[in-house]
């Protein structure tokens, strides 16, 4: 099959769809599949792109709707010929797509790992709400109708959704009346060949990658951090993103020494991080499926997570909180300085596995993409 694969990031940006096209391409190829990339860019080429195996089409930033008329009339040089599209989200790269897809008749599967409208609502609302309740209150309604009539557009024109986790399935399909037989669940998929190294020296140091905004809950992690009996350890956000300045203000306000922010590293250097760190902290209001919670399982570093997440399969096994009571998260930090607890609960995590791999991920997809052309 000649295959495009539609995304808002790529390398070398970060981001889980920016980390999982590239993977997923080779694999595609290894199928023996024909693959493009196309993908919104800082910049219109990288010297990278020649050493791909694969042709990337970058649009280069600028106004966001100008973004969207070039992404879609690239698509008409890209995948007039193509078998189908993979869209990687539902709006920056599902929009174009789909308007595309209208236009020339080409099938496009759309896959869905977070939530556009519920991250926007979080970038001006007044108060920080969780997912589900997002959806329960009637916030896409009430703040993002049109939005969210967009997205259903999107969704009734794909050929089918791919889902990472049942959570996201089954509140979406509740809310955006999607029809069962349009919806797939194919797990995040995690490279164990690039997990080599093994944890020795530790260092006082909770670490926290991710990228600076609402959704992440940056300020009550802050918030409660100063709060720990320890003040000898370490807190280190790992990242980028809108928010820097307000959460460095944050600190400064605090009086938090032991507090920092640092600049994105490239995937060794955090796996590096990692392997030294005490703790690893997942605070998001709702993480869908955080890929850098597979990571530190399989590179053996204990964390402890928001209660929203959407690995069902691992709730029962991990020290979980409430992300918007921050006394919950002090104390699960709190619990963890204690040697012998952290001993058992680093022993306990060592024996989760996960190795659901790119190929498997690529070789599910295929066959989706086969039965329902």
């Amino acid at each position: 099959m000649k295959i495009v694969i539609a995304t808002g990031i790529f390398i070398p940006e970060p981001g889980g769809p920016a980390t999982y096209a590239p993977k997923i391409a080779e694999e595609f190829l290894q199928l023996g599949h024909k693959v493009q990339v196309i993908t919104y860019s800082d910049k219109a080429h990288y010297d990278f792109d020649e050493s791909l195996p694969y042709a990337v089409h970058r649009i280069k930033r600028s106004k966001k709707i100008f973004n969207y008329w070039r992404y879609y009339r690239a698509l008409f040089s890209l995948a007039r010929d193509s078998d189908l599209i993979y869209a990687f989200d539902h709006f920056s790269a599902g929009l174009p797509v789909a308007i595309f897809s209208f236009t020339s008749r080409r099938p496009f599967f759309v896959r869905v790992g977070g939530d556009f409208i519920w991250e926007k609502h979080l970038d001006t609302a007044d108060n920080l709400v969780i997912l589900r309740q997002f959806y329960e209150q009637g916030l896409h309604h009430k703040f993002h109708q049109l939005r969210f009539r967009i997205i259903t557009w999107i969704f009734q024109r794909a050929r089918g959704i791919i889902f990472t986790t049942e959570f996201q399935k089954d509140i979406f399909q509740k809310y955006y009346n999607l029809a069962s037989r349009k919806l797939f669940i194919i797990n995040n998929p995690i490279d164990l060949s690039e997990i080599s190294a093994k944890r020795n020296q530790l260092k006082r140091e909770v670490v926290v990658p991710a990228r600076f905004i609402n959704k992440n809950n940056l300020d009550n992690l802050i918030k409660a951090f100063v709060k720990i009996k320890d003040k000898s350890l370490r807190l280190s956000i790992i990242g980028a993103g809108p928010k820097r300045n307000q959460l460095q203000d944050l600190i400064k306000n605090l009086n938090a020494k032991n507090i920092f922010i640092e600049n994105v590293l490239s995937r060794h250097d955090l796996q590096e991080r990692l392997l030294t760190a005490y703790l690893v902290v997942f605070p998001s209001l709702t993480d869908i499926s955080p890929n850098a919670m597979l990571e530190c399982l399989a590179l053996k570093v204990p964390f402890i997570s928001s209660q929203e997440i959407g690995f069902d399969w691992i709730k029962d096994k991990i020290i979980i909180f409430d992300p918007l009571r921050l006394d919950e998260i002090t104390q699960a930090i709190d619990e963890l300085l204690n040697p012998v607890f952290y001993q058992n609960y680093s022993n306990q995590l060592a024996d989760i596995k996960y190795n659901y791999s790119y190929c498997e991920a690529a070789t599910d997809t295929i066959k989706i993409f086969q039965k329902y052309l």
